[in-house]
This record gives structure tokens, sequence and C-alpha cells, in this order.
């Protein structure tokens, strides 16, 4: 059931706000001059099916992988940063659920705001 409704998920947002099919080149330029370098430093050491860790089943170096997600369902909701369980980790907000972990620990706000634009602007996410 819970990968009919990913899939189901994943086909509307790929429709939908989650990405156009002529990507905009200055969305292009932010993910790759501000997301990927925050996601390869601080997340796909625990987070990339390259390295072959998936931390709760969360992988953050492909399109379908952040727009699935994980055990906890997807990391990433176009438009709505406030709705995403990645912008979600990176605040902290919760105990058991706190990104990146000790020793790099949190991630200043700067930082957290680029995950932020970047999600509320799309999010553009290259193909595999």
């Amino acid at each position: 059931m819970r990968s009919s409704i990913s899939l189901a998920v994943l086909l509307v947002l790929s429709m939908g706000r989650g990405q156009a099919a002529d990507p905009d080149p200055a969305a292009i330029a932010y993910f790759e001059k501000q997301v990927r370098p925050l996601l390869v430093e601080h997340c796909q050491g625990c987070h990339s099916v390259k390295t072959k860790k998936t931390s709760g089943g969360l992988a953050l170096d492909s399109r379908e992988a952040i727009l699935t997600g994980g055990d906890s369902g997807p990391a990433v909701v176009p438009g709505k940063p406030e709705k995403s369980l990645l912008v979600s980790a990176v605040h902290g907000t919760k105990a058991d659920f706190q990104m990146p972990p000790a020793p790099k620990g949190k991630l200043r706000a700067a930082q957290i705001a680029v995950l932020e634009t970047w999600i509320r602007d799309g999010p553009f996410i290259p193909p595999a």
C-alpha cells in the first residue's frame, strides 16, 4: 500500500510543481552552487545510494529518492518547505529527528534558508 501511495505522490509531483520540463537556468545554477554542496557535505555521507548508506531508508542523491523519501515519508514537498521532512530535520525540532547529527551538528541559519528557498521554488532536482 505504501509503495502505491509513494508512486502516486511521485507521479503527481512530476506532473505538477515537482519540476518543469525545461528547467529555468537560474534554478539549475541555484541547485548546483547552493544546494548540491550542502547535500554532499552534510547529508550524503549517511543518505546516499552511492556510498551504500541510506539511513532511515532515505537517499538524497537523486530526484526520485528525494521525492519518494525514506521510512518517514517524502523528504521534500515541492513548494512547501514547512511541510518538508528535510526542513524539519535540519531545524532539529524533534529530538530523535535532528540532522545532521553530531559531530557535524546543526546547519547554520543561512544554510537552512538555502534549502527552504530551494524547496519553495520548486525544487529543481537534476535527473540521476
